[in-house]
């Protein structure tokens, strides 16, 4: 790639306006103006779409705005330039806000803030503000009046971060009630003036059905899993390809890697997120995608800015490690529901872009099974974030210390020296569990092995599948093969002969990569692993 220092322009990830994107000239738009003309267009003209945070949905809002308002001279050489769009000919009035100004600390600061807004709104539109009547009332009169004074008769209205006002109570059940009752009332307005809205869109991260603010707007054509509109929001691996391929080439030019390598790499991290079970499309989360663009490093991004907190909270109160979510059951139905009383961890961690779907299991109307799905961790950004949140903030794990040992131990993975690694880093990762947790009985001791072990790169493979039975954890590396056996309060040694007799190792034995036997006892009155005892095992 010829002069790489020359300057790029890398898709947004702080411009989240269509207009000062499309005529500032520092970013880059990567069109999705067609998948926007269909939704416009949509039989149904009141609709919600949910995406995680950080993934496009206010540069949408804004881009479709620049559409209804006609103001084609910002789509030029744009997939809707060349489309019989209405917008061009007969444009019609939009209203847009975004209730994440909504953001009181307590439910008089929400109220005073929302009353905020609907003014704002008269006086946008060079209305008096009625000096009586509540604020759903208030909001009500407002889409009304601005609908007549329209040349069309009708508003469009684009409401982003809906959820926003509740999400920021859901640690304070009596102030959310008070707050989510306030907002179904303010958000039932636009049920009850359908006919003066030419179109509705609304966003936000979750789907909040049974919170009541969600049945005030049952209206809705929810189109978050929708076939169509899957690739709406983030980027796919044809657009690195296409639009995107001199950001790739760019930044695979200052890692010294071709582009084929920097492309693997970019969407190892931050690929994955697949949001309809209709299409196998999966896309890249934008932001992250464009942070790493800019700055020519491969990291994590996108947990620095939304509630990893929360989130770490549910698992560990759900009984769960980060690497117990690696492959979890759900139906359609408890994806589409987020209930604040109860937060279900499966519905809070898919809405909130930790888990996406992975399979497609289909239902069997005739036997009663309903279709389900199974649910991962999109990539390795969500993964490493998972992991070090949980160390750090239910583990209470120093990141240095901690690092320190996670960077040792996979050192001595990569060099094949598992007496090092098992002898040393295990034994002191295991002797960084907080001293109040107990590790109860064997399957708790092979989680944490598998928290651990992944924390260092090394991916084990957990209960594998053999002729007589399961091996807890198989570990794969170009070099060799690593079969472990654990055990509670019992022997390593009873370890290695469970694996020998039950041929837990036997379907590698012969193949071009030697094979290690691990075998480990975990000891309650030590609190840690008793010396593991590991045998190579010779080819046959």
């Amino acid at each position: 790639m010829e002069n790489v220092e020359r300057r790029i322009k890398v898709p947004t990830t702080g411009v989240f306006d269509f207009p000062s994107l499309i005529l500032g000239g520092k970013g880059k738009y990567v069109d999705k103006t067609d998948l926007l003309y269909q939704l416009a267009n949509d039989a149904d003209q009141q609709l919600f779409i949910s995406r995680p945070r950080r993934f496009g949905k206010s540069l949408m809002l804004s881009t479709l705005k620049a559409m209804f308002e006609g103001r084609r001279e910002l789509f030029k050489g744009l997939a809707i330039d060349g489309l019989p769009w209405e917008g061009w000919k007969q444009p019609t009035p939009v209203y847009s806000f975004t209730m994440g100004d909504v953001s009181g600390e307590n439910y008089d600061e929400v109220k005073e803030q929302l009353g905020e807004l609907v003014d704002g709104l008269f006086t946008q539109v060079g209305l008096a503000i009625p000096e009586k009547g509540t604020i759903p009332g208030k909001f009500r009169k407002f889409i009304q009046a601005a609908a007549k004074k329209s040349p069309t008769g009708k508003v469009v209205i684009l409401i982003d971060e809906y959820d926003e006002p509740v999400a920021a109570f859901l640690d304070d059940m009596a102030t959310l009630k008070r707050v989510r009752k306030l907002l179904h009332d303010f958000y039932e307005k636009l049920k009850f003036s359908s006919d003066s809205i030419r179109f509705l869109m609304m966003t936000g991260v979750t789907k909040l059905t049974k919170l009541s603010v969600f049945s005030g707007l049952n209206h809705l054509k929810d189109r978050s899993m929708d076939g169509r509109f899957a690739t709406l929001l983030g980027y796919t691996p044809e657009e690195l390809d296409g639009p995107l391929r001199e950001n790739v080439e760019e930044f695979g030019a200052k890692n010294g890697k071709n582009f084929a390598e920097a492309k693997a790499g970019l969407l190892s991290w931050y690929d994955g997120y697949r949001f309809s079970p209709r299409s196998e499309a999966r896309v890249c989360n934008p932001v992250s995608l464009g942070s790493a663009l800019e700055s020519g490093e491969l990291k994590g991004y996108w947990e620095m800015t939304g509630r990893t907190s929360l989130i770490i909270s549910r698992i560990e109160r759900a009984g769960k490690l980060p690497s117990d979510i690696e492959n979890v059951s759900a139906d359609a139905f408890m994806l589409d529901v987020c209930d604040a009383e109860s937060l279900p961890m499966e519905s809070l961690l898919y809405q909130g872009g930790y888990l996406t779907i992975k399979e497609t299991r289909p239902g069997d109307p005739d036997m009663g099974r309903e279709e389900c799905f199974v649910l991962a961790p999109p990539n390795l950004e969500v993964r490493e974030a998972l992991k070090r949140d949980y160390l750090s903030q239910v583990m209470g794990l120093k990141e240095s210390p901690f690092n320190a040992l996670v960077d040792k131990a996979k050192q001595q993975i990569a060099s094949g020296n598992w007496k090092g690694y098992l002898c040393e880093s295990l034994f002191g990762l295991y002797a960084s569990v907080p001293p109040d947790w107990q590790i109860k009985d064997e399957a708790e001791a092979k989680r944490y092995f598998q928290l651990f072990a992944s924390m260092t790169g090394a991916n084990p493979q957990p209960e594998v599948a053999t002729m007589l039975g399961y091996a807890d954890a198989v570990i794969e590396t170009p070099k060799e093969v690593c079969v472990f056996e654990f055990k509670y309060r019992k022997s390593a040694k009873a370890a290695i002969r469970q694996i020998r007799e039950r041929g837990y190792a036997d379907k590698w034995i012969g193949g071009e990569r030697p094979v290690t036997l691990v075998g480990i006892n975990f000891n309650p009155k030590k609190r840690n692993i008793d010396m593991p005892i590991i045998e190579k095992e010779c080819k046959v």
